[in-house]
């Protein structure tokens, strides 16, 4: 008995920790900013603590998964769910997702977002019985019945993005109005700030001089000359 217990317990390693082995990410493919992940949380009148959840400016992964979501009041189940974070990069990953009060049921729920863009994507994914698009438009919305409890607005690959211009998605975010109050669940949720291109800035200088032109003198005010426009390719991001 005590075999099986430990092998099951390496295999479930084992599987949490394929999502992720490749997020390490190369000293040339980092960017700026913070980057957050979370796999599943609900708030409203039922909570569900962020599970897991990071967030990171440094320039390497931090992840942190979790074998199976626990028992909770909504009766959302899932299983091997992971989040992993760094600067301007966030990755959230649910397997086995199923919500059986509003019918939806996915194989794999999955957000990754880096450096201000990013995407969602499902795997297997139905609704009351209709099958979900592997990858919806931003902000795709379904409307589901609750058994006489009213409704619930259902939102696929939901996209905001803030004045600085970070950027959060979630794959699926189910939001109801129940006995007057908001209950909201959210899966595979991440955020990512707009960070520059390696070795650049994240705002490019206003006038950037070509490599090996020495500045030009000072002119008296007197005798200064009209501004010449200088032409280049400035990084543009977002």
């Amino acid at each position: 008995m005590r075999l099986q217990t430990i092998t099951k317990c390496a295999a479930v390693a084992g599987a949490l920790a394929l999502p992720f082995a490749a997020l390490v990410p190369a000293a040339s493919a980092t960017g700026g900013g913070v980057g957050s992940a979370v796999a599943i949380s609900a708030t409203g009148p039922v909570a569900v603590p962020p599970t897991p959840s990071v967030t990171s400016t440094g320039h390497k992964p931090v992840r942190k998964s979790v074998a199976e979501l626990p028992a909770n009041a909504l009766g959302i189940e899932a299983s091997l769910l992971n989040a992993a974070a760094w600067a301007g990069h966030g990755r959230a990953s649910v397997a086995d997702l199923r919500i059986a009060k509003i019918g939806l049921s996915a194989s794999a729920v999955t957000a990754k977002c880096e450096n201000g863009n990013g995407v969602s994507h499902l795997k297997k994914a139905t609704l009351n019985g209709r099958k979900l698009k592997l990858t919806a438009a931003p902000n795709s919305a379904l409307t589901v019945n609750l058994n006489g409890l009213g409704s619930a607005t259902v939102t696929l690959n939901k996209h905001v993005r803030d004045h600085d211009g970070n950027l959060s998605i979630t794959a699926i975010e189910v939001s109801a109005t129940l006995a007057g109050k908001t209950q909201t669940i959210a899966i595979s949720s991440v955020t990512c700030g707009k960070g520059g291109k390696p070795g650049q800035p994240s705002e490019p200088p206003s006038q950037p001089s070509e490599p090996g032109t020495p500045s030009t003198p000072s002119t008296p005010p007197d005798a200064a000359p009209a501004p010449t426009p200088v032409t280049g390719d400035l990084p543009v991001t977002g």
